[in-house]
């Protein structure tokens, strides 16, 4: 079983990404509350990851924690090259404060791949309604970056065959991040 110190991996990100920002000049930084919107959402990983994921729930925490994990790791990235973003589940519409706030945070990182895991990220990156495997296994423009919606690690673990799936879609994701910019 993988497991991932998130300690250990959000320390190292946020002191990394604080060294950047020290280099660009920025000596001083702010503190404001989350909006309300962005409550609950956590995030691990990398800030300026090529590869963010993002999807519902607790993050690398449980069953379906060690599923990522073990994904990203088969995948040939450490968490400490990745990013994951994942927020409490609920009915988001398209003007809703939450998509807004995931977008702007999408675009911040500016990675060069997103990865919906789950029909409620992916309908909420997309502001689509349409069910996830209509919207799988294929690349979606998102602002600019690929995005690709799969399924959530609960599923495969309710599903043991869903997993060639995912790995399908994961080996798409590695294609892509393996061209040239």
């Amino acid at each position: 079983m993988v497991e991932m110190d998130e300690r250990e991996l959000l320390v190292g990100s946020l002191k990394g990404y604080l060294e950047e920002l020290g280099e660009s000049g920025v000596d001083e930084l702010g503190f404001a509350e989350l909006p309300a919107s962005e409550r609950g959402w956590h995030e691990v990983g990398n800030p300026l990851a090529r590869l963010l994921f993002v999807m519902t729930g607790a993050g690398f925490a449980g069953a379906a924690g060690d599923l990522l994990a073990k994904i990203i790791q088969a995948m040939g990235f450490a968490g400490s090259e990745v990013l994951l973003l994942s927020f409490p589940g609920g009915h988001f519409g398209a003007a809703s404060p939450a998509r807004e706030a995931l977008l702007a945070r999408v675009a911040a990182v500016g990675p060069e791949v997103v990865v919906a895991l789950g029909e409620q990220a992916a309908q909420l990156l997309l502001d689509s309604g349409a069910a996830i495997e209509k919207l799988r296994g294929r690349f979606h423009d998102l602002n600019g970056i690929a995005l690709l919606p799969t399924l959530h690690p609960d599923a495969l673990l309710e599903n043991q065959a869903l997993k060639r799936d995912v790995w399908s879609d994961m080996q798409q994701v590695m294609r892509r991040l393996a061209q040239p910019r």
